[in-house]
């Protein structure tokens, strides 16, 4: 395994298991990565959320929109209490109570108020959605504002590409819905230099056996949680961080 990566899976202890040494994987060196900051217990994408997260997580993972005038906005779906991300101005969007007085964030007020956890951006660039940009220039604009650590992510193999060409020094990871072929995507993300591959959890029925980064999504799921550490996974993506640290480190933050 590769060192001296942040986040990355440590495995430390052997166990001889059915006749052969097996590696086992040391539980404090899988990262917890809170999806969209810490949704059990704050709107998803937004700053206390993000804030809150960072005290028992690892990592927290964000969604990058593009607003009409151009503000890198953080939402998942491509409307905010309905309306479109990529055709209303940031100052409308702003306003937008999300629920217990919380509201949409910028990514570089995100960034401002992480200064010491990692950031996994995922980039919402699909072509079928509104907002599309085929020169990915909202990827480009979310990798040049990339610290140490910090990770550019997405479901646009083009996007991440585009990506690898301009900032071939901002680690990528490439994330795959179920249904996908396993092993066809880690193969593309060898070759074309990602760094992680972002799976949906039931992809992972076993070991993989690459050198490439896993960070398994959306686990809420106590006894999967355990079932991934054991596979070696790089970190796991949650929707209540504190729970799956708890459980996976016997740590209650």
């Amino acid at each position: 395994m590769l060192g001296g990566i942040p986040g990355r899976t440590v495995l430390s202890e052997t166990r001889v298991v059915n006749g052969f040494l097996r590696l086992i994987p040391n539980k404090a060196h899988v990262a917890i990565v809170g999806h969209r900051g810490w949704p059990a217990r704050h709107p998803d994408n937004t700053l206390s959320g993000l804030v809150a997260a960072s005290n028992v997580a690892d990592l927290v993972e964000v969604d990058v929109r593009r607003s009409r005038d151009g503000k890198l906005v953080l939402s998942h779906d491509p409307e905010i209490d309905g309306h479109v991300v990529s055709e209303t101005l940031w100052s409308l969007l702003s306003e937008i109570d999300l629920g217990g007085m919380h509201h949409p964030a910028l990514l570089d007020d995100a960034l401002a108020s992480l200064p010491t956890t990692p950031v996994q951006m995922e980039i919402k660039n699909l072509p079928f959605e509104p907002g599309f940009e085929p020169d990915h220039r909202l990827a480009l604009e979310a990798a040049e504002r990339s610290r140490p650590g910090d990770m550019v992510t997405g479901f646009n193999p083009e996007t991440l590409i585009a990506v690898r060409q301009v900032f071939p020094e901002v680690p990528t990871g490439l994330a795959v819905s179920s249904g996908t072929s396993l092993d066809e995507v880690v193969n593309h993300c060898l070759d074309v230099g990602h760094r992680a591959l972002v799976p949906h959890h039931s992809l992972l029925t076993e070991p993989v056996n690459a050198e490439i980064e896993l960070y398994p999504w959306t686990v809420n799921s106590l006894s999967r949680a355990g079932e991934l550490v054991e596979m070696g996974v790089t970190g796991i993506i949650t929707d209540d961080p504190g729970l799956i640290r708890e459980a996976i480190r016997g740590e209650e933050r």
